[in-house]
């Protein structure tokens, strides 16, 4: 199969071609393929041996490999190496299950691959492949020896701050709602600090970031309350979210549920995901 160089406009490089390693069909990676196929030609094995094997049957040299790692050691760096001599100049990137939290502690993570958890996958997917076809500056492109001072100073590099709007902080710590606060001003938005318990105010906002610290019952409570008052798209901010958390929370009528520590650009991916299909439907009405 013979790798495209130029889309079809011209300009920007073609799409991506992308091995993925893993089991896909475990519950946390269900939208990983999907999520990819939107760059490139994705193909798919369950071990580095039928990787290699894909890569040759199919004349295939791939720009990123993603081992999607259920468990920690699931792929040791010596089950890795012979991907690495198959494809040298392919960028690894580690798509991690919820087993892998504490891989850093307990276990052995890959050397050289950048390190993504299931719940980052689709705003790093979306950000990193989309800037690496449009040629600008990307994590994913920097080498394998770049640390993470580098991947920061990348990420740093600028944003749009074109965005505008309320955004309601539902959380019951100040501090927090402080940090949350200042990262939506500096994107353009201003912002409202609501604790849970309190009455809701009548003029809706933009945007509902709202903070659920780990009782899930009570806080799903409180977000159907949120639904009910507007129609607002919610993001729920969670620590160590399970797959089954993340499907509560969306059925519960939550817009996204975003991990924390997160990155500025994951959830702000979120923001500008929203405002984009709420711009199509204007346009579309009219």
């Amino acid at each position: 199969m013979e790798k495209q160089n130029l889309d079809s406009s011209g300009g920007l490089p073609g799409p991506l071609a992308i091995l993925c390693l893993g089991d896909l069909s475990r519950a946390e990676f269900g939208d990983a393929r999907c999520a990819l196929e939107a760059w490139g030609t994705v193909v798919a094995a369950s071990d580095v041996a039928e990787g290699i094997a894909l890569l040759e049957r199919e004349s295939l040299v791939p720009d990123v490999v993603v081992v999607a790692q259920s468990y920690p050691d699931e792929f040791s760096e010596s089950k890795i190496e012979p991907m690495r001599s198959a494809a040298p100049l392919a960028r690894m990137v580690a798509l991690l299950g919820p087993w892998c939290e504490g891989e850093t502690r307990t276990g052995k993570p890959l050397p050289g691959a950048i390190r993504v958890f299931w719940h980052q996958w689709a705003s790093h997917c979306d950000r990193e492949l989309g800037r690496l076809l449009a040629g600008g500056a990307s994590i994913w492109s920097l080498p394998p020896t770049a640390g993470e001072e580098e991947r920061c100073l990348v990420l740093a590099g600028g944003f749009d701050a074109s965005g505008a709007g309320l955004v309601d902080i539902v959380t019951w710590q100040h501090d927090l709602y402080e940090l949350l606060a200042d990262g939506c001003r500096r994107r353009g938005h201003s912002t409202r600090w609501l604790r849970p318990h309190e009455d809701l105010p009548i003029d809706a906002p933009r945007m509902i970031l709202f903070d659920a610290p780990g009782e899930t019952d009570r806080e799903i409570a409180v977000l159907r309350r949120l639904r009910s008052y507007c129609h607002a798209p919610v993001i729920v901010l969670a620590d160590f979210p399970r797959c089954r958390d993340r499907d509560r929370f969306l059925r519960a009528g939550a817009r996204a549920l975003v991990a924390r520590p997160f990155l500025w650009d994951d959830l702000f991916w979120h923001f500008e995901r929203h405002e984009a299909e709420r711009l199509a439907l204007v346009r579309k009405a009219q």
